[in-house]
């Protein structure tokens, strides 16, 4: 398949071609193809706060990092477990386990960020089970490769839009339940603030914690293609601190929200900013008016 191929060829490389590489490629997606182009400068310009020509810098290292991040995960699925046990280190790990010292599982949360795709296999050769909650790709053949690199390792995926029985028997079980948080909504979703801005987020992750007793732990990993890849594990959010309801939920999804906000803070340009993460709003939310959202919630 040609997926195997690309991801063999970019695996092999040293991490000097591979920048070469992702130079080439956005060069061509930024400056020729213009792919999100204005999209990406605006949102960068206006959530950071910076200058034009700061956000076209940004925008070019967001591109860049993308497609050099991109390398390294695609080759996963031809890792043995000890080169990607190798990779990564974590020296919060106590963090996670001691949620999951409660019985009650975990659920782990991070966005689209760095290096997040080698998380759940990492964890699960480290010993911790985790069953990753996916959005199925519209191509058959691209999901099942992206299927067989993430379970590659020992993770477990389920569909999002109907696991929820798998979810809960992970959780039951004291298992890790993985999730991608970062992404728009719609309108079904709780809007909280994100960048000073209304952003529609999942409901998913405070329902699932509030009712099961699970914890939330946020997480990234931080690459560094001159070391180890850094795995940072933020303090965990427990359930009982909130009410099971409308304003629980959302109380609960602003406190993961803005934990990932601060991933991005610390290195934006790992970030996906591709992403219309903002593209939906609710009817009377106030535009980039921060002190209106904090009194509103």
């Amino acid at each position: 398949m040609l997926l195997d191929l690309l991801a063999k060829i970019t695996g092999s490389m040293k991490i000097t071609q591979r920048r070469k590489l992702a130079a080439l490629l956005t060069w061509l997606a930024f400056d020729i193809l213009q792919l999100r182009r204005k999209y990406v400068i605006s949102a960068i310009s206006l959530h950071l706060e910076l200058s034009p020509d700061e956000a076209v810098k940004m925008a070019r290292q967001v591109y860049f990092n993308f497609l050099l991040n991109a390398f390294e995960m695609s080759g996963l699925k031809f890792m043995s477990n000890e080169d990607l046990n190798t990779r990564l280190y974590c020296a919060d790990m106590a963090i996670l386990k001691q949620a999951l010292s409660r019985k009650k599982g975990a659920i782990i949360i991070s966005g689209h960020f760095g290096l997040w795709e080698l998380v759940p296999p990492w964890l699960s050769l480290n010993g911790l089970p985790v069953t990753v909650v996916v959005r199925r790709q519209n191509n058959p053949e691209v999901d099942r490769w992206m299927e067989e690199m993430r379970q590659k390792h020992g993770a477990r995926t389920t569909d999002s839009g109907f696991g929820i029985r798998e979810i809960l028997k992970s959780l039951r079980k004291g298992h890790i339940l993985a999730l991608m948080v970062d992404q728009d909504n719609g309108k079904q979703g709780i809007f909280v603030p994100f960048f000073k801005a209304w952003a529609s987020a999942p409901t998913g992750p405070a329902a699932i914690s509030i009712k099961t007793g699970a914890p939330i732990v946020p997480l990234a990993l931080f690459p560094d293609f001159n070391g180890r890849h850094r795995l940072k594990i933020w303090p965990a959010i427990f359930p009982e601190n909130y009410s099971d309801d409308v304003e629980g939920h959302q109380k609960m999804t602003r406190d993961y929200t803005q934990i990932v906000e601060q991933m991005v803070r610390q290195q934006p340009k790992q970030w996906f900013w591709l992403h219309r993460r903002w593209k939906t709003r609710p009817e009377d939310a106030p535009e980039n008016d921060s002190v209106k959202i904090l009194n509103l919630l």
